[in-house]
């Protein structure tokens, strides 16, 4: 049994269909056929249970399946490490990150790192937050900037950002009573309670903007009346924009349109920080190159924020 055997075993297992693995592989599907009985001949039991639909793992096929996953782990993270013998100054990093990240992230990290490390290529892997965090413990990714809450176990996380959530509310609302002013403070809070009756616009459930909001909600005890849901936070700064409806943003990624308008920050006790985390996988080999990545983002966001 070879290595490209347990990959051609993994990816029928994700697919559900030795059709559809075939093509992605583009490998024929009689010889995607002929190695999956190849490897049950050698292990002495059915991996997969043929149907109309396609293929579903066995029990004995499952517990094989976490061998595979773990033997491709350790494949994926020798690698690494011969790289970083081979070219100890060169280096790519697949590095991912969230698509509110591209405008409040990227156009300030990248192009300095560039010219600090030109032999370093990052490739940048876009996706939700869910997928970045599986992509990140699967080893896809060596790196990631991701939103709180962190989900998965067993990652190491730093703040990169310290961001707070502030109401956006709509302009013909009775907002004014609910204004508090506080010595000291930049900018003027607003009540929680005032988001008892008003319609409110959110995010999709599961985005990490939504579950801070849904925090701050559950910590003032308010059922929101949700007259939208979108899956951007655009979406939501554009709704507020012709009020449509209150919102609740990140203060950083508010649009320059709302930043004319006023907006108000919450509470303490009712408050929730929403910023930019930058995340590795514990016990994973990280290679040179992606070290190299999160010092340099240790270095330009933690000093900077300072």
């Amino acid at each position: 049994m070879t290595l490209k055997d347990m990959h051609y075993i993994s990816l029928i297992a994700e697919e559900k269909s030795i059709t559809k693995a075939a093509a992605i592989l583009f490998v024929a599907q009689p010889a995607l056929s002929q190695c999956v009985q190849k490897v049950e001949r050698e292990l002495g039991i059915p991996v997969f249970i043929r149907t109309a639909s396609g293929v579903t793992l066995t029990a004995e096929g499952q517990r094989f399946l976490e061998f595979v996953h773990r033997t491709l782990h350790e494949e994926q993270q020798m690698k690494k490490e011969i790289e970083d013998i081979r070219h100890a100054q060169r280096g790519v990093v697949k590095l991912g990150f969230t698509g509110a990240q591209a405008a409040c992230v990227l156009p300030h990290f990248l192009p300095r790192f560039k010219e600090c490390c030109p032999l370093i290529d990052i490739v940048l892997e876009e996706a939700p937050s869910d997928k970045i965090e599986e992509m990140l413990v699967s080893g896809a990714i060596d790196a990631a900037i991701l939103h709180p809450p962190v989900l998965s176990s067993g990652l190491e996380c730093f703040e990169l950002i310290h961001d707070r959530m502030v109401v956006v509310p709509r302009s013909n609302s009775d907002y004014r009573s609910f204004i508090v002013r506080k010595p000291g403070e930049d900018k003027p809070y607003l009540d929680i309670h005032f988001l008892e009756k008003e319609p409110v616009a959110l995010t999709q459930a599961r985005q990490r903007s939504r579950m801070a909001t849904e925090q701050i909600f559950a910590k003032a005890g308010i059922i929101p009346q949700v007259r939208q849901v979108s899956r951007n936070l655009s979406t939501l700064d554009a709704l507020a924009q012709v009020d449509y409806a209150t919102v609740i943003l990140p203060e950083r990624q508010i649009s320059a349109a709302l930043r004319e308008r006023e907006y108000f920050l919450i509470e303490d006790e009712y408050s929730v920080p929403f910023g930019f985390w930058a995340a590795l996988m514990q016990g994973n080999y990280v290679p040179l190159a992606a070290r190299r990545v999160i010092e340099f983002l240790k270095e330009e966001f933690n000093l900077t924020d300072r």
